[in-house]
């Protein structure tokens, strides 16, 4: 009987290393990037060589050439990025409101109502004013395409900061890209990308999902869940737009209902839609208000005083021939020469 079931124990672990190896040997992974930028993990960078930049059109070059410069004298690390105990307040109280895109004067693109982006030409992108949080288990924000003609190429996606404005994310280190134009995503780069998803177009929504332990970034459009696109970003990542053209996209980040269904159930976005702060009354809710029955009561009491005052001032009578004005002619006039 012992030897009998001793068999059936060596048997269970020989299925479950059979198992183990199997899992290891045939399921798919995301794909690991350098966690940071020191000199040991240059080499798993991206390979830019100079026969590759020579391949792009000339204003392409130049604008790759002053971001790769520019980035060199402003990484990641250049400026503190980490949420302050402020900040951390202002998003209790606020929500998701506390989340705004901003965007640099000098290029052309502005930002409405915290997350109404319009481009208006030329390559620029924003990001938002704080990075993705990092204490729930996944971050969650969509980006509709509300306006977007054929021949504009919008990138969806993270990157750090500081971060060239006139680049889209994806194209230089530190940034990860879905890409309308191809489908593709691109990470640091504009020479890796890789088949991943179906371009996106009008109408269209792409959201982009973050899992901070893992530093796993997954996309999704249209409601429908993509295969993770990179994993191993340890930075602090902030949800960032780029286009290189005319075209208007809406991002929800938390502020109403999501496309994709899993993120509205397990309430991914980056805070809650309304904070601890109370709103704002409505309008026409100040008629039972305590301090304005006040003030009109005081304002009714200070005009019934006035009249009264008026009523008991004295008044000069008109016919009284002592107050009449004085003569038109000066005194020195009237005299006998």
């Amino acid at each position: 009987m012992l030897i009998s079931y001793a068999w059936i124990f060596i048997t269970g672990i020989i299925v479950f290393f059979i198992v183990i190896v199997i899992l290891l040997c045939f399921t798919r992974s995301a794909i690991e990037l350098p966690i940071g930028g020191s000199d040991a993990e240059i080499d798993e960078w991206p390979v830019e060589s100079e026969d590759m930049v020579a391949t792009l059109p000339e204003d392409a070059r130049i604008s790759f050439g002053l971001a790769r410069t520019w980035q060199e004298h402003h990484p990641p690390d250049s400026i503190p990025t980490d949420i302050t105990p402020p900040q951390y307040l202002s998003i209790q109280e606020k929500g998701v409101s506390a989340f705004e895109f901003e965007w640099e004067p000098d290029t052309s693109c502005f930002v409405a109502g915290r997350t109404e982006v319009q481009f208006v030409h030329g390559e620029c992108c924003v990001q938002t004013n704080l990075p993705l949080p990092k204490q729930q288990d996944v971050y969650y924000w969509e980006a509709k395409m509300f306006e977007k003609p054929d021949t504009t190429t919008v990138s969806v996606g993270v990157a750090t900061k500081p971060f060239p404005s006139w680049r889209l994310p994806g194209w230089n280190r530190y940034s990860v890209g879905y890409f309308s134009s191809n489908g593709c995503k691109y990470f640091s780069s504009p020479f890796n990308g890789k088949p991943y998803g179906f371009p996106f177009n009008h109408g269209d929504v792409v959201g982009v999902g973050y899992r901070p332990r893992t530093g796993t970034i997954f996309f999704t459009r249209n409601g429908r869940r993509l295969e993770d696109a990179y994993t191993g970003l340890r930075w602090n990542l902030f949800p960032t737009i780029g286009a290189n053209g005319p075209c208007q996209v809406h991002v929800n980040l938390g502020q109403m209902g999501f496309v994709f269904v899993e993120a509205n159930v397990k309430k991914w976005g980056l805070a809650p839609s309304q904070g601890t702060r109370a709103p704002p009354p409505a309008y026409g809710a100040e008629r039972g208000s305590v301090l304005l029955a006040s003030g009109q009561q005081q304002q009714h009491q200070q005009s019934a005083q006035q009249s009264q005052t008026e009523e008991q001032a004295v008044l000069i009578p008109m016919e009284d021939p002592t107050h009449q004005p004085p003569p038109y002619a000066s005194p020195s006039s009237q005299t006998d020469p």
